[in-house]
């Protein structure tokens, strides 16, 4: 009883709102990895000044999801699947931040079904965004490779997961997301 009299819901109800919470974190840590792939792998030209690099931290940390998506699609052809997976990432990502009460059967947190609707739109929404953060930390990673770049992994990435990226992304980054200068590779690609 303690735990609901302090948040004024019951452990189930809270369990979805702990959901959310992570769905939020998520789409925030996959905005951030968009937004450093624009900036550094994916931007198109050599970074000269510290000043070009600040211009460009500053308008992409102020850029919406939407706004990221639309530079990416400029400069990267991208896999049909894996687009539509970004699609449908920003679109749950617009219903969880501007439209809560718009999730498929409508918002409901005191019935068993919505609830149950609830936390499986937030986990097709992290299962998404996982997707997406591995395609994104492939490309910024085999970019940091071909610069010379030495990444701290210890703190960031278990080594289970940096083996599913060589594993499993790396090998298909080519196909996932391509430049569209001349059809070359991007940045963070590494097979010939």
């Amino acid at each position: 009883m303690k735990d609901e009299a302090q948040s004024g819901y019951k452990p189930v109800q809270d369990d979805v709102l702990k959901t959310l919470g992570l769905a939020v974190i998520t789409g925030q840590g996959v905005e951030r990895l968009l937004s450093s792939c624009l900036t550094f792998p994916l931007h198109g030209e050599p970074l000269q000044t510290v000043e070009q690099l600040q211009i460009l931290l500053e308008r992409h940390s102020k850029a919406t999801l939407g706004q990221l998506l639309n530079a990416l699609r400029k400069r990267v052809d991208l896999h049909p699947t894996f687009d539509d997976k970004l699609d449908r990432f920003l679109q749950y990502r617009n219903v969880i931040a501007h439209r809560l009460h718009d999730v498929p059967g409508g918002l409901d947190l005191h019935s068993d079904e919505g609830r149950g609707r609830l936390k499986a739109f937030l986990l097709q929404y992290m299962d998404d965004g996982q997707t997406v953060s591995m395609v994104l930390l492939g490309v910024l990673r085999e970019w940091a490779k071909q610069e010379g770049i030495s990444i701290p992994s210890e703190h960031h990435l278990s080594q289970q997961m940096q083996d599913h990226l060589d594993a499993n992304v790396v090998p298909n980054l080519d196909a996932l997301i391509r430049s569209k200068e001349l059809g070359s590779k991007p940045k963070g690609s590494n097979t010939d």
